[in-house]
């Protein structure tokens, strides 16, 4: 969930005259620069931040949100937004609860740019299977990106291994996260001449 799209729906709010859609953005603002100030932490110390500083703007931005839903009609922008907020409220605020999950997949969703822009392209997979293996693939290369892993290097190595057969329980090893790290601890150092 992306917190910046609940966000983008007061702002809308804003745009449309409503003047009381401020008060939101004001604390979504507050809750992206608690986020900047804490994102060279480590996860325990970022959560540890975000329960005492965050989380106590997330629950009187919740707050706001029940008072003024009883009085706004759902059709009007504020009305959606706040609906939004409420209908999401549990995924938007994992944040708080985990340090590791960040405030919003903004990044995860840039990924998928590239799939998005030729989705035409992709309509003719030949079947359906044809098209879950092309998402499948895409997903692949989006998580060896976000591992910083190779992905020429990663598909030669993983995929012999997954034509032969694999343990269910060893699939987690075959990850690019993990695979980039396993093979980061193999490597020999570079010699120094």
């Amino acid at each position: 969930m992306r917190l910046s799209h609940a966000r983008r729906r007061f702002a809308y709010a804003l745009d449309a005259g409503d003047a009381r859609a401020a008060l939101p953005l004001g604390a979504y603002k507050k809750l992206y620069e608690i986020e900047a100030k804490v994102r060279d932490l480590g996860d325990d110390e970022r959560l540890k931040i975000r329960q005492a500083e965050s989380k106590p703007v997330w629950d009187e931005l919740c707050a706001w949100c029940d008072t003024y839903q009883r009085h706004e009609p759902p059709s009007s922008k504020l009305g959606e937004a706040i609906r939004y907020n409420k209908n999401h409220r549990i995924a938007l605020g994992r944040f708080l609860e985990n340090g590791a999950i960040p405030i919003d997949n903004g990044i995860v969703e840039r990924l998928h740019v590239r799939a998005a822009l030729t989705r035409k392209n992709y309509l003719f997979a030949g079947s359906d299977a044809g098209g879950e293996r092309a998402a499948i693939v895409y997903t692949m290369l989006a998580c060896c990106r976000l591992a910083e892993v190779n992905p020429v290097e990663y598909l030669a190595d993983v995929l012999p291994r997954l034509a032969r057969r694999v343990r269910l329980s060893d699939i987690g090893d075959l990850m690019p996260a993990r695979w980039g790290a396993q093979n980061a601890a193999e490597e020999p150092p570079a010699s120094q001449n």
